[in-house]
């Protein structure tokens, strides 16, 4: 039998009960992986300096033939932008 046929199958309070089962597990998987991550996954100032590392650098040219080296990189810009 289908796992849709089994729940289609259940009375209508023990369908509720296992919606609100599953909710209440997916909040609490939310709540706990947020945690999770803040405390097993801090970025330590070594993997801050790799991820600078691995950036792209850019490289400016100007008109006159001379390069200038940049090492900030620029951000996109966003489509709500209108000053094109």
């Amino acid at each position: 039998m289908l796992p849709l046929q089994s729940f289609r199958n259940l009375s209508p309070k023990a369908r509720i009960g296992v919606g609100l089962g599953l909710l209440a597990w997916g909040v609490v998987g939310l709540q706990l992986s947020d945690r999770a991550e803040e405390r097993y996954f801090k970025p330590t100032d070594e993997d801050r300096d790799a991820l600078r590392q691995m950036a792209p650098r850019i490289t400016t040219v100007d008109r006159n033939g001379r390069t200038k080296d940049d090492t900030t990189t620029t951000t996109p810009i966003s489509s709500n932008d209108s000053s094109n």
